[in-house]
């Protein structure tokens, strides 16, 4: 009875804290648009042609509501970079640009919106009258049953056990859901899940109209891993910020995943600009080091060719792209050593084509470099002309065959050519002439 006033009677331990309902707790948003731009534009007004703040709100911020009007939002700073105010769009065409950051408890009925809500403790009262306490009692046991229902759903634990049909792996950290049973609905929420959580789902895939991919979450055994309500729960899309999906489909004859490390290198950032820098990910034992590759490219937004090595350090343990996780020795929470592998120098041998066995020069390339410039570097070495140039696979003085010519656009590596290897060229110019200048 005293709780249903907003106060506890003495004694009494303090009642456990409720959810405030959705009417009085601010809506929270969280930016995930504007990666590539350093955040997304602020306007000092709801019109998208009301003047531009000088900052912009950075990916990963989180804001308050103040207000919703259509797609434009009114925030108040909450954390991250940027204004600590200001009205922003929340999509951009098909584009989401911030996404609701948690779900809320649903709205308590209005007889029991005293009880939801925690009150401050308050100095006892005189005694109700008895008529007014029977009717606060009466009130109590329907307010108590009504407090249960909109208690936040507890944090989703580790999965373990057997994968079902059907169910999915996390893969990034975030799990983005459409609550409901309408895909089409523009509401979409962030939840935080470890990486290797799994989801369990009907099955059921939905393709939104701009080609993501978002499927239907199973509440028949309670949680689904995505809370227990029903919705749809994003396996691929754009305009989210993500580097690539965000669940894997689990196949039970594949077996348990495992969750390996890896920490991004010098210079490099995590995909959604995060710490830690460290971050697991998850494989299975047939994964190749090719496809581990990709993951570790995605994850620290890296380009160009990687190396793994079975050991920290050695580079004379790099792992061909082939190998398996389990060939490869991985084990879970085994931390993979990797480096951005850069372009390494390799130098071609061009004979004199004047003078039988002698060297014209070193060509010093990288193993990179395509046919084509090392034909470009040839000729502005030498001052032959690179029209009258045509490089092939052969030596100087020798008869090539019909099929020896090489592709401008192919890499000089991918034609079988390694260090110190002889390259030759035929020459429909004047030798002699074009070449006398760099002779002498």
């Amino acid at each position: 009875i005293e709780l249903v006033r907003g106060r506890r009677p003495a004694g009494q331990r303090r009642a456990r804290p409720l959810t405030v309902p959705a009417a009085m707790a601010p809506t929270r948003w969280e930016v995930v648009g504007g990666s590539d731009k350093g955040g997304i534009l602020v306007r000092a007004g709801v019109s998208t042609t009301s003047e531009q703040v000088a900052d912009r709100l950075a990916t990963g911020a989180v804001v308050e509501e103040l207000e919703l009007a259509g797609e434009r939002l009114q925030y108040q700073k909450v954390s991250g970079e940027g204004p600590p105010t200001g009205w922003v769009s929340i999509k951009l065409k098909d584009k989401a640009l911030l996404v609701v950051l948690e779900e809320k408890a649903e709205p308590l009925p209005a007889a029991f919106a005293t009880a939801a809500a925690p009150q401050p403790e308050a100095a006892p009262e005189a005694a109700a009258p008895a008529a007014t306490a029977a009717a606060d009692a009466a009130a109590a046991a329907p307010a108590a049953a009504a407090a249960a229902a909109v208690e936040e759903e507890p944090a989703a634990s580790d999965a373990s056990g057997p994968v079902r049909e059907n169910d999915y792996y996390v893969t990034l950290g975030v799990v983005f859901k459409k609550p409901g049973d309408d895909p089409q609905t523009q509401k979409v929420l962030s939840l935080n899940r470890k990486v290797g959580h799994v989801i369990h789902t009907t099955g059921k895939v939905w393709k939104g109209p701009s080609g993501g991919f978002w499927v239907q979450l199973d509440t028949s055994a309670g949680d689904t891993g995505a809370g227990e309500k029903p919705g749809y729960v994003m396996v691929d899309a754009s305009g989210f910020g993500t580097p690539g999906p965000c669940l894997q489909k689990a196949f039970p004859e594949d077996g348990a995943p495992l969750l390996l490390r890896a920490r991004a290198p010098d210079g490099a950032k995590t995909w959604d600009g995060k710490e830690p820098m460290e971050r697991e990910f998850l494989v299975l034992e047939k994964t190749t080091v090719e496809e581990v590759k990709t993951i570790l490219g995605m994850l620290f937004g890296l380009e160009g060719s990687l190396s793994v090595f079975a050991s920290a350090g050695d580079r004379a343990s790099t792992l061909p792209d082939k190998t398996t996780v389990k060939e490869a020795g991985f084990t879970a929470s085994t931390e993979v050593c990797f480096e951005p592998a850069g372009a390494k120098l390799l130098t071609l041998v061009v004979m004199n084509p004047l003078t039988p066995g002698a060297k014209l020069l070193d060509l010093p390339l990288t193993d990179d470099s395509t046919v084509g410039q090392a034909k470009v570097l040839l000729a502005k070495t030498t001052g032959l002309k690179q029209g009258s140039m045509i490089m092939v696979k052969g030596k100087m003085g020798q008869r090539v065959k019909e099929d020896a010519n090489l592709d401008d656009k192919h890499r000089v590596v991918d034609c079988g050519y390694k260090e110190g290897d002889e390259i030759g060229f035929i020459y429909t110019g004047d030798l002699e002439s074009d070449l006398a200048a760099f002779l002498s």
